[in-house]
């Protein structure tokens, strides 16, 4: 056949345009998306064979077109078949079995990589604090992790690629370590995940997908920079990915360095002391990091494997207030704002993967492989804890060493529109070692196994029904740890140890289940159902820690009788959807019985420097709460954004709310869509918003209350063209008003330091063809 193009337009049944479809020639392989206005184009060789069409989207059925029918390949109209999904921020996925069986009941939030580096600042994390629903708990600007609806820590699930990623995700100043540059997609469960996922999907999952592969053979190049004026972020990223045939690759390589950040504040007050913060820049803030990852994928219709490495890497300074009883004058800096002292966090995350897709006649297995080195090292001055320096070789406090081998396989058999089966299990074991001349957490193994089984089924036209039921094993071994004693006066040794943590074996089992049903009225108005049981194994740490957490200035002490944490949950969610307004709006309510949480004793520790005591407890609780997203556009590029969240819990046996509750929000925002058909310049938006968060007086014994705060953004986004280069520029301010906000659940609340100041963030992207 002659050179030629296959051209076309995706449309939705009543006409809409649908973008971001993916359209795929076999069994060449060649590929494309669809514009904003649903138009594609594919070029066709005269070499290649060519014989049905394959278009996918998240929101609509898979369709397949037979090229022999049609007599005009270059205007072929194509209509989708919706299904019941939640389209916004709608993108191109790779689909897999776990993203259709979720997205019927649940509410689900899926992001493109565009929004993620339009919500960047350093993190991961707080590129999701944007959504309803979600928030950062974050230690100063380089460290942070998300909460779901009021959860965290081991209560959301990160689900990397397949394998549920493990570190030393239990405490409050432990990031999550993914480099924020390289995630293209990202699937947000929010409510009960435990039936797909296991354990600690209580508050929901975070669904990083797999890998884009490039659309067209080639090899391709990007460079992303970036600079923050607070504190001197500089941010460079470049990407390599190619393909040809069936076989494709990827490697990123990202590199962060950053200074101490800046805070609207002169002094902070912390234990009855009024002390300085030096023009407004909080001292040993700064951090690098530096994150490699690579991909090898080979696809083709009935088999897909793609093997995956990556290693983060990153240095992070602690405010050195934030550790022992500040004093002004250890507050003041030397000059250098980039120097990075004790006390600091070094965190190491390598991990390698396979997942592998089979087709096996109308059935299709998938195969997850993975290994997860995680090192967490926490630096300090063996003088505060009460040893002597000449003791201890090194000032490693704190050394946690993490290994996890995880398996996961999963079989559906005959998928069709009307019916899925689904039968699965999930292998997991842990190996914890550590090292420096503190204590906090012993060495331990932990072994999971889970087996599951879902199924939807369509009835009629408009409802869909799923459920599924599920059967976990728990076991963990604790080491016994004994810890010598030091003379208060001399920092010597005395001779006699102490019995931090006992040897002893623990064994759980746990059956749940979890039922949904979505009703879609028409093609505006859909509703949907969600009811589960979750579950949660207790932890080693929470079984066993007895130490100082120096990152938190307390003494935390675990209680090796704890048992299952378990939930009864229910999501109610109604979408609206027309050609200009989409509107979601969810209510969720959660009953926990034994829900595990750290709180004060309000005694002091009897170790050196521990602060306040507490302890891992049990009681039953209630969650609830509502989230509220709405997109109008106006008219002429005009559209208007509006988000609100609350979450509220309360403690059924001290009858008084759960420490770290976030706050609740409401956020409204105003885009403008210029320049769309210029040749020069194009793709231009201008945004504003602003984000009042309401105060939190409702708090723990002993736990403050927050005040309320109103936060300014806006920006500036367009595509040129220098020296025949395509450029993607992005000028934004965030918290224009430099105005003081405290984060209810920051490290840095504890400290009444508020959150970073007036940061003004310029990213530059540059695409490459080689």
């Amino acid at each position: 056949m002659e050179a030629q193009q296959i051209s076309g337009v995706i449309l939705s049944e009543t006409g809409y345009p649908i973008e971001t479809a993916t359209i795929q020639v076999f069994p060449s392989g060649n590929a494309t998306i669809s514009d904003k206005q649903g138009r594609f184009n594919i070029p066709i060789a005269e070499k290649d064979s060519i014989s049905f069409l394959e278009v996918n989207h998240l929101a609509y059925l898979k369709k397949q077109i037979p090229l022999s029918i049609q007599q005009n390949l270059d205007s072929i109209e194509i209509r989708m078949k919706a299904i019941v999904t939640d389209l916004a921020e709608v993108t191109l996925v790779q689909k897999s079995i776990l993203q259709e069986v979720i997205n019927n009941s649940q509410s689900v939030v899926i992001l493109d990589k565009d929004f993620i580096s339009s919500n960047n600042t350093g993190t991961f994390s707080g590129a999701l604090a944007a959504l309803p629903g979600l928030n950062t708990m974050n230690v100063g600007v380089g460290i942070a992790k998300p909460m779901i609806r009021g959860m965290g820590f081991n209560r959301v699930l990160v689900n990397n690629r397949g394998i549920k990623q493990e570190g030393q995700q239990w405490g409050a100043d432990h990031g999550l370590e993914v480099d924020p540059f390289d995630v293209d997609n990202v699937e947000i469960i929010k409510g009960p995940a435990s039936l797909l996922f296991g354990s600690d999907g209580l508050g929901g999952v975070i669904n990083i997908k797999d890998d884009r592969v490039p659309e067209k053979d080639g090899h391709f190049l990007e460079y992303l920079g970036m600079y923050q004026s607070n504190n001197g972020a500089i941010s460079n990223t470049i990407d390599w990915e190619g393909k040809k045939g069936n076989w494709s690759y990827g490697n990123r390589i990202t590199h962060q360095d950053y200074g101490d950040y800046t805070v609207p504040a002169d002094d902070f007050s912390y234990a009855g002391f009024d002390l300085p913060i030096f023009e407004n820049r909080l001292k040993n803030t700064a951090g690098n990091e530096f994150h490699f990852s690579g991909n090898l994928n080979y696809r083709s219709k009935t088999f897909s494997s793609t093997l995956r490495i990556s290693s983060f890497n990153q240095k992070a300074g602690i405010f050195t207030g934030a550790i022992g009883l500040p004093r002004a004058y250890n507050l003041r800096h030397n000059g250098d704002f980039r120097n990075i002292d004790v006390p600091r966090q070094e965190n190491q995350h390598h991990m390698i993967t396979n997942n592998t897709t089979i087709a096996i006649g109308s059935d299709q297995l998938e195969i997850d492989l993975g290994y997860q080195r995680n090192i967490r090292e926490e630096l300090s001055f063996p003088g505060a804890h009460g040893i002597s320096p000449e003791l201890v070789g090194s000032n490693l406090a704190l050394g946690l060493y993490l290994d996890t081998y995880t398996a996961n396989l999963r079989y559906e058999i005959n998928a069709n529109d009307d019916r899925q089966i689904l039968f699965g299990s999930q292998l997991q074991y842990m190996n914890n070692q550590k090292d420096g001349f503190e204590f906090l957490l012993p060495v331990f193994n932990s072994f999971q196994v889970g087996f599951f089984h879902y199924q939807l089924w369509e009835l009629k036209t408009k409802w869909k029904i799923n459920a599924g039921l599920r059967y976990d094993i728990g076991l963990h071994h604790i080491d016994q740890h004994l810890q010598p004693i030091y003379d208060r006066g001399t920092l010597m040794p005395t001779g006699e140890f102490e019995e931090r943590t006992p040897d002893f074996n623990r064994e759980f089992h746990n059956i749940s289940g979890a039922f949904g049903a979505t009703f879609k009225r028409n093609r505006k108005n859909i509703f949907k159902l969600h009811l589960g049981n979750s579950f949660r194994f207790p932890t080693a740490i929470e079984l066993s820690s007895n130490g100082v957490h120096h990152g938190n200035f307390r003494h935390e002490r675990g209680d090796s009788n704890l048992g299952i944490e378990r939930g009864y949950q229910g999501d109610l969610t109604y979408l609206f959807q027309s050609s200009d307004l989409f509107l979601e709006a969810s209510a969720f309510y959660g009953y926990f019985t034994d829900y595990i949480y750290l709180a004060p004793t309000g005694n002091f520790s009897p170790l050196a420097s521990g602060g306040t005591l507490w302890q891992y407890r049990q009681d039953d609780a209630i969650f609830n709460g509502f989230e509220f997203s709405a997109q109008y556009n106006i008219a002429m590029g005009l559209q208007v954004d509006m988000a609100a969240d609350f979450v509220q819990n309360l403690n059924l046996n001290s009858r008084l709310p759960l420490p770290l509750t976030p706050s609740s929000s409401i956020t409204l925002g105003l885009d403008y869509s210029f320049l769309q058909n210029q040749e020069k310049l194009k793709n231009g938006q201008v945004f504003i918003s602003g984000r009042y968060n309401f105060s939190q007086n409702r708090t723990d014994r002993n736990e403050r209350s927050t005040p309320d705060s109103f936060i300014l953004n806006a920006g500036i986004t367009m595509d040129f063209k220098f020296l025949g280069q395509k450029l993607t520029s992005r000028l934004s301010v965030n918290n224009m008003l430099n105005a003081r906000c405290l984060n209810h659940i920051s490290r840095y609340r504890l400290l009444n330091l508020p959150e970073q100041g007036r940061n003004i963030i310029f990213s530059l992207k540059v695409p490459i063809t080689i």
